[in-house]
C-alpha cells in the first residue's frame, strides 16, 4: 500500500457545506509509485462551471510542496512525474480522475480512495502524458 500525503485542506465555508460535502474531494495529485501527494479540497456545486467542480490548484504553483512530500529534488520538473487532476460533475455526482500515461489501474484505485471516490470515472488526457510520449505528443 501506497503512503498517502495530503495537503491541508481548506476549513469548510458553513456547516452546511461540510455536512453535505464530507466526500468525494477534488483536486490534483502527484504519484511516485510509492507515494502518493494530494492537494484537495471539497466541490462547492455554486461554483460549478458547466455543471463541473474543479480545484484551483495548479501543478506548477504546488510543486515545490510536492516534491517534499514525495522526497524528490525540486529540480526534477512537476510534469515529469505521474500527475493528474480529479474533478466532480454535479448532475451525475461522479467524479473523474484524469491522468497520463504513467497511471496504472491499481494507482488509480489508490487516488480514488486518496479523495474519497466511491462513484467515478478515469480519463488518459494528453496534457498529463510523461516521458518520451509527451515529447512525442508536444515535440
Amino acid at each position: 500500500m501506497a503512503d498517502v500525503i495530503h495537503s491541508p485542506m481548506p476549513k469548510p465555508t458553513s456547516k452546511k457545506h461540510a455536512v453535505q460535502f464530507q466526500s468525494p474531494l477534488i483536486g490534483i495529485w502527484w504519484d511516485n509509485g510509492t507515494r502518493l501527494a494530494v492537494f484537495v479540497e471539497t466541490p462547492d456545486p455554486a461554483k460549478a462551471v458547466h455543471g463541473i467542480c474543479d480545484s484551483d490548484f495548479a501543478h506548477d504553483a504546488c510543486w515545490r510542496e510536492a516534491a517534499r512530500q514525495l522526497s524528490l529534488s525540486t529540480d526534477i520538473e512537476y510534469f515529469d512525474v505521474p500527475r493528474g487532476r480529479v474533478m466532480w460533475h454535479v448532475k451525475n455526482a461522479k467524479s473523474v480522475i484524469l491522468h497520463g500515461n504513467g497511471t496504472s489501474r491499481d494507482r488509480l484505485e489508490l487516488i480514488a480512495a486518496a479523495f474519497q471516490l466511491s462513484n467515478w470515472d478515469a480519463e488518459t488526457d494528453t496534457h498529463y502524458m510523461i516521458a518520451d510520449v509527451a515529447d512525442d505528443f508536444f515535440g
